[in-house]
């Protein structure tokens, strides 16, 4: 049975992107790339772009729109495993593969990222919730205060 094929078209920017150097790889003599491959490929790349969005975002310091990442990070999984369906995985090459452990370290980077903002704002948020029950407190139910210091 023949695989479905679709034409590529050169790309017009001068440098190539990482898209299109992954095609090449996967191009056929006739210029033409199976659609599986396509579809997976350019699944990969919208997903490194959002990931490499919400990453820059959190170094920068900046407060990233987490509500319109998380739908186009969902999103984009969804794709993703729609197109892993469709692609044999015996036909998987090393350099599909490489691209994949690529977007694996993406995507653990951008992890340990989110981690250390969430993290942060937990300490925050435990600093704020202190410092209002101390403000609210009248101290009649807090355990006595010592004002000395043991001699050391």
């Amino acid at each position: 049975m023949d695989e479905p094929l679709a034409a590529i078209a050169p790309t017009e920017s001068a440098t190539p992107t990482a898209l299109s150097v992954s095609l090449d790889l996967w191009s056929n003599s006739d210029g033409s790339t199976p659609i599986e491959i396509l579809a997976l490929l350019k699944a990969i790349a919208r997903l490194e772009q959002v990931v490499d969005q919400e990453t820059q975002s959190l170094r920068a310091g900046e407060t990233p729109a987490f509500e319109d990442l998380n739908y186009r990070k969902s999103h984009g999984l969804l794709e993703l495993t729609r197109a892993m369906r469709l692609v044999d995985p015996l036909s998987i090459g090393d350099d599909l593969r490489d691209r994949l452990e690529s977007f694996r370290d993406q995507l653990e980077r951008n992890r340990l990222l989110l981690k250390t903002h969430l993290d942060a704002t937990r300490e925050i948020s435990a600093i704020l919730t202190a410092a209002i029950r101390d403000a609210e407190s009248d101290g009649t139910y807090a355990p006595p205060q010592r004002m000395w210091t043991l001699p050391q």
